[in-house]
């Protein structure tokens, strides 16, 4: 399983849209380096993990083929996560050569909700045959591009049942964290009973290192130590499992140097950019 972070900063990005911190004017001065972009993974090419508005960048920045994906998981319907409006133009004559038909896309009943909402207005029939829509539900198991996908509740926003992704594939898993506070217990003990067992293990870090409190609607280091802590007790991490961090806001000072060797010093992994994970 080959997994590629397109993006892994919060909703605001880093440099911020908007904002003239010291942190994002030190960004603006390395771009190449520094920059995030809004959280997104790609799986084996085929499998995405959120489409957030920068969707667009990561195909052109890194080669991806997005007519080849063929299956879209949403986590939740925040813009940073789900930019549906796009979809409109797969299709018609603004896409032709598609090397996949089809895009089947999964998300809750909100997202659905946007879903139609965005596309209402410009989305052709011919497109809109393309798209097949599954709402999913906190606990629901189903297949996704040949994938074996489990949704677990995420501690997020209580407009929504925010979810995260356990996907697992010829003996691999990747555990996808993202947008949440600490796991609810239900949610180790789902994965217990599934006999889910994963390699790598993608945790939000919004809030990294920084002196705000935890959220409860992400987390940060302290809140990954607590968590990894509960899914080695439960056994549903492999002993070799490799721990990822992602989803930095600009608050948290995310420079690759910084934020790399405050990960390791906790034993996880700072993600960035383009990294490629092969588990």
């Amino acid at each position: 399983m080959k997994i590629r972070y397109l993006g892994t900063s919060a909703a605001e990005g880093f440099p911020a849209v908007f904002c003239n911190c010291a942190n994002c004017t030190a960004a603006r001065a390395d771009l190449a380096r520094e920059r995030r972009t809004r959280s997104q993974a790609l799986i084996d090419g085929v499998l995405l993990i959120d489409f957030p508005p920068d969707t667009y960048q990561h195909a052109l920045q890194f080669g991806v083929d997005l007519s080849a994906v063929r299956a879209l998981l949403v986590t939740h319907s925040h813009t940073d996560h789900f930019y549906a409006q796009e979809f409109v133009n797969r299709g018609y004559k603004f896409a032709s050569g598609m090397r996949e038909p089809v895009l089947e896309l999964y998300g809750n009943a909100e997202v659905r909700a946007v879903f139609e909402e965005g596309t209402r207005r410009e989305l052709r029939s011919c497109v809109a045959e393309g798209l097949r829509f599954h709402t999913v539900s906190p606990y629901d198991s189903f297949t996704a591009a040949g994938y074996s996908v489990l949704a677990l509740p995420a501690s997020h926003t209580p407009k929504e049942d925010a979810l995260l992704y356990a996907v697992s594939k010829d003996g691999k898993t990747l555990l996808y964290l993202n947008d949440t506070g600490t796991l609810r217990e239900a949610c180790y003990a789902a994965l217990a009973e599934r006999g889910i067992c994963a390699d790598l293990v993608s945790l939000d870090c919004t809030q990294a290192d920084g002196e705000h409190s935890a959220s409860g609607r992400h987390m940060g280091f302290a809140e990954n130590e607590i968590v990894r802590e509960k899914l080695v007790k439960y056994g549903v991490v492999k002993p070799y499992a490799k721990y990822y961090v992602t989803h930095f806001s600009h608050n948290s000072a995310p420079f690759r140097d910084r934020i790399g060797a405050a990960a390791a010093a906790r034993g996880f992994i700072a993600a960035y950019d383009g990294l490629e994970v092969t588990v």
